[in-house]
């Protein structure tokens, strides 16, 4: 007697899904050489909901940087993580079913995290971002120390000798990238600028400063407290001290 075997519900419906994926004939825009998601073979030009979202993103300034995300959630259903002011410290990013209604948000000041709805992190996968990538755009760039904040006290502090600012310059020497990283943390030197990108620091001053700064920007730099970055394209703001302060940089290139 043959015996019969069956196939668990779940695995029943993911081959019923992936059967069901449909050809993308089309794609006149958007490249995607990803799995089949939500029943498409390219979700970016095939799902219209999420293509309008990807053509918005693309007329937006150069400094207002988006990405889109795949993922999937309670096992089997699959969705998009919308992230919309990725160069922000503390966005919100928008968790999407299939047909872009909106199941939660992640990231923020709290810090919303994959698990609150039951995402697998595994599954989390780039598609689409509007702007270069973040390590060739910082990388060997030179970046002047502005002024210190402090948002507890509301006071500024701008390095000075007499009437001369002190000219220090911020580097980013090389990228790590990290799997599985924090959000916008800086780990020992190196700087978590965008996703699970961290950026090699190092201060350097052009004049020997015998007041303290540059050992203060270093030890902040390399603060043991949770700190984030804020890119704004020739801008840069790093906060430190469990975001009680921050630095300011410009573009010194």
């Amino acid at each position: 007697m043959k015996k019969l075997f069956f196939l668990p519900l779940s695995a029943l419906l993911l081959c019923l899904l992936f059967s069901a994926c449909k050809k993308d004939k089309n794609n006149l825009h958007f490249d995607y050489d990803g799995p089949c998601h939500c029943g498409v073979e390219n979700p970016l030009e095939q799902l219209e909901w999420l293509h309008n979202t990807a053509v918005e993103f693309e007329s937006w300034p150069e400094n207002r940087w988006a990405k889109i995300f795949i993922c999937t959630y309670d096992s089997i259903k699959q969705g998009f993580i919308i992230n919309p002011c990725v160069n922000v410290s503390d966005g919100m990013q928008s968790f999407v079913d299939c047909e872009g209604n909106k199941l939660g948000e992640l990231g923020g000041f709290a810090g919303i995290p994959l698990s609150n709805y039951n995402i697998d992190p595994a599954s989390v996968r780039e598609i689409y971002r509007n702007y270069p990538d973040t390590a060739a755009t910082l990388v060997n760039k030179r970046w002047q120390l502005r002024r210190f904040f402090d948002r507890e006290t509301n006071t500024e502090e701008i390095p000075m000798r007499g009437n001369d600012p002190i000219p220090f310059w911020l580097y980013f020497h090389d990228s790590l990238t990290v799997e599985g990283g924090g959000i916008n943390q800086l780990a020992g030197n190196y700087a978590m600028i965008d996703h699970n990108i961290y950026m090699n620091v190092a201060a350097v001053t052009e004049i020997h400063d015998a007041t303290g700064w540059e050992e203060r920007m270093l030890n902040a730099l390399n603060n043991s407290s949770v700190c984030e970055v804020g890119y704004y394209g020739r801008t840069m703001r790093i906060y430190y001290d469990l975001n009680r302060k921050y630095m300011d940089f410009v573009r010194a290139d």
